[in-house]
């Protein structure tokens, strides 16, 4: 789901100036400091900002998701994650001169949407129609935001996120649950989903990517929306 680690950063530059609590502004090179507001701001901007067009971030939405990767293709629809309300905050720091935002937060997180299949999982075939649950459990973030500081309307700095890119390991494992496998035969779904299971940290590492991307995209235009609405002189001391 990631991602994501790019949830926080919202409301934690906001609670860092004592606007929702009474946490102070942070220098951009207190990275404890950031730590800390980040951890406090996650809750909070779970549900979304949606006077600033920011989307839920807990329950998340994904209307569709695309897997071509090894063999395998497969499109989920109507997706939606839980989870990031209690992640964990694990590293985050802001570098001026590179114009790169890290984020590294931990995160277990269910997703269930409607699914269509076909091609290989590994090395068994796979063919299915149906609805679709994956749990993931201690799941490790790494993102770099990468942003320019420009001009509101006002002329007061502002940054705009410019892209991302992540890593991830899920550490603690991952649980598949597919319905319709093979037109409903239990002896090849019973097969396929025994397998999967068994080998969730391969099936992670093979199809994980983008699945996570599509999660962290949301929560990138969450903290795209946000840092835009808000003067750079409100939000940290640089």
């Amino acid at each position: 789901m990631n991602l994501g680690g790019l949830f926080t950063l919202p409301l934690f530059l906001h609670i860092c100036n004592g606007a929702l609590l009474p946490v102070p502004k942070c220098k951009i090179s207190d990275t404890k400091c950031l730590k800390a507001s980040a951890q406090a701001a996650v809750p909070l901007l779970a549900p979304g900002i949606p006077e600033i067009g920011a989307p839920p971030l807990d329950i998340m939405h994904i209307d569709l998701i695309k897997v071509n990767l090894a063999g395998l293709n497969m499109v989920v629809k109507d997706a939606v994650l839980k989870g990031l309300k209690n992640a964990k905050i694990d590293k985050i720091s802001m570098d001026m001169a590179k114009k790169e935002l890290k984020i590294v937060f931990s995160v277990d997180a269910e997703m269930k949407g409607k699914y269509k299949a076909s091609g290989q999982l590994l090395i068994l075939p796979i063919s299915g129609d149906g609805d679709l649950m994956m749990k993931i459990k201690n799941a490790e973030l790494n993102v770099t935001n990468t942003f320019e500081v420009v001009k509101n309307a006002d002329g007061k700095d502002v940054i705009k996120l410019k892209g991302f890119r992540f890593t991830y390991d899920i550490k603690d494992g991952a649980s598949y649950y597919l319905t319709n496998l093979f037109n409903g035969n239990k002896e090849l779904s019973n097969t396929l989903l025994k397998f999967s299971n068994e080998n969730w940290k391969l099936l992670s590492e093979e199809f994980g990517e983008p699945i996570l991307r599509a999660c962290i995209k949301v929560i990138f235009t969450s903290i795209k929306k946000y840092l835009y609405a808000h003067p750079l002189e409100e939000l940290t001391e640089l």
